[in-house]
């Protein structure tokens, strides 16, 4: 006689498995990727649409942000003209992007849409990519301290502290 627990746990599988895949396709009939929309987008999207079942829907298809994911490497991605022409983006390439260095690198591609690749999460997270073409200077540093692991081990920032130490006993 078979386990009714073991049959029990294989339908709830099976119908469960079916209602993921039907939610994931009812979310790209809708124009959503289920897997790439954060709800966070979607409140963004809340703020600059006033429709209601627009919101609604992409909440359906939405998944939690993930806080506390960090990744090892960011590259800021762009064509170089449209660079030229989107004034903010340039100001953090000039004026910013040396500074989260080495995990940032730009990198100009003819043709590209501005965006910024994430990689190398500490869980083995897959890459994240973002459109930034509109985004202010600020915006763009402020995802990359968010997203972007900083810093590192403790053995580098003690050398760190000594070398500080050391130039500072220098300078007297």
């Amino acid at each position: 006689m078979r386990n009714p627990f073991a049959c029990l746990l294989a339908l709830l599988l099976v119908v469960g498995s079916r209602a993921v895949d039907d939610k994931q396709a009812r979310c790209n009939e809708l124009g959503f990727i289920s897997t790439a929309v954060a709800c966070s987008d979607c409140e963004t999207l809340a703020q600059f649409v006033k429709d209601d079942e627009l919101v609604r829907d992409c909440k359906g298809c939405c998944v939690q942000d993930e806080a506390g994911r960090k990744y090892a490497k960011a590259e800021l991605i762009v064509d170089q003209w449209r660079a030229s022409t989107l004034q903010q983006i340039k100001d953090f390439i000039d004026k910013r992007a040396a500074t989260y260095a080495p995990q940032l690198k730009v990198a100009y591609t003819h043709g590209a849409i501005p965006k910024i690749r994430l990689s190398g999460g500490l869980d083995g997270a897959p890459i994240e990519t973002v459109r930034i073409d509109n985004w202010k200077a600020d915006h763009i540093a402020e995802f990359l301290d968010q997203r972007l692991q900083r810093g590192g081990s403790d053995k580098d920032k003690d050398k760190s502290s000594k070398d500080k130490a050391g130039s500072k006993k220098n300078v007297k």
